[in-house]
């Protein structure tokens, strides 16, 4: 039988458009550049709808210092930047992020008597330097804003990575009536959630079907880097004991410890949500030691063990300035989506910068 060539170069190159398509990422550069006239570098990057005006953000380290030079790539941050601090936790406000201004955002920083400072507080008997309080995400029910945190021990200032989770907490705080940006905040810290070196959950929190749902990644004695998925009823919230954690056959275990592993390649910090264009669940994140950002879609959680894991977006190889940096990228997350358009971030390892990608769904079912 003859075929026709043009039939068969089709046949090719067709399957191959299509899986191009499926999804179309642009690098719009740093993530909120009005950030800087405050700070000078930041991770932890996570937004929390607010109101119909506001959006609040919460942020881990975050360095202060002044600018010698603009930020960029091509010149080491110390040549850069004079830093003389690190905040182990800040919040800011911005106007609702849409997509016409996410690229834009105005940032007012929550600040006690003029100066910046952390909006979760240490207890008496923490020490300042070593127990920090990374802000992570959280929700806003009725008139209080929850925000997840993981409280860590750093174990080696002077070397990359060398900390431990010691808790997962929750900070609740009761908005007074008429509260507008500049006023000020009230985060009190609850009893932890979770203890005994948990998975860092509270890295992304969205409400569905009566549910909050979470997830955090942890690392094992082997090098994984895997995450766990959490769950608990809206109402139930401030309560260790209601938490149930997903298995592999997406079924829900009141047992971490029976709670299944997922991914075993999460760079720090990931997002678990759920995309009513999609109508899947879909997971963000930075893979480890490649930096590549990976995205993983799933019609419902019995489906995540079979998931193909899609590189999105590989940036440039990172220039280390010295032992204590890791050279790749982390903490890759999902900002917010509109429709089949989501944004993203990833953190630049040595500019302390998250960069902002944007990201076309099309068809990536």
């Amino acid at each position: 039988m003859k075929i026709n060539k043009n039939y068969l170069l089709l046949s090719i190159i067709l399957p191959l458009f299509f899986i191009a398509c499926q999804y179309r990422v642009e690098n719009l550069g740093v993530f909120g550049t009005s950030r800087l006239e405050h700070v000078l570098g930041q991770d932890g990057v996570t937004s929390i709808p607010f109101s119909d005006e506001i959006t609040l953000w919460t942020f881990g380290d975050t360095i202060t210092g002044s600018w010698k030079k603009e930020v960029s790539p091509d010149a080491p941050f110390a040549e850069r930047a004079a830093m003389t601090g690190m905040i182990h936790n800040t919040l800011a406000f911005t106007e609702k992020v849409t997509e016409n201004n996410i690229t834009s955002l105005k940032f007012t920083y929550y600040r006690e008597k003029g100066k910046l400072v952390s909006f979760l507080k240490h207890k008496p008997g923490e020490n300042p330097t070593l127990d920090r309080l990374w802000a992570f995400d959280g929700i806003r029910i009725d008139n209080r804003v929850y925000v997840y945190y993981v409280h860590v021990y750093i174990e080696n200032p002077a070397k990359a990575l060398s900390f431990r989770v010691k808790s997962v907490g929750l900070a609740r705080w009761d908005i007074p009536a008429g509260w507008k940006p500049g006023d000020p905040v009230s985060f009190v810290r609850l009893k932890d959630i979770f203890t005994g070196a948990p998975p860092a959950f509270g890295a992304a929190v969205f409400r569905k079907d009566g549910y909050i749902y979470t997830i955090g990644q942890y690392s094992t004695r082997d090098f994984r880097a895997p995450v766990k998925i959490a769950r608990v009823p809206v109402e139930h919230i401030e309560d260790s004991g209601s938490y149930e954690f997903l298995t592999g056959n997406g079924s829900w275990t009141r047992i971490m410890l029976k709670g299944d592993s997922f991914l075993n390649d999460v760079a720090g910090e990931c997002s678990l949500s759920y995309n009513e264009y999609l109508r899947s669940y879909i997971i963000v994140y930075c893979q480890v030691f490649s930096g590549k950002v990976i995205l993983v879609n799933f019609e419902d959680f019995a489906g995540l063990n079979r998931a193909e894991k899609k590189v999105i977006y590989e940036a440039p190889s990172v220039r280390v300035e010295d032992k204590v940096q890791a050279p790749w990228y982390y903490s890759g997350k999902e900002v917010i989506s509109f429709g089949k358009t989501m944004y993203a971030i990833y953190i630049h390892p040595t500019e302390y910068q998250p960069y902002l990608l944007r990201i076309r769904l099309g068809t990536i079912r």
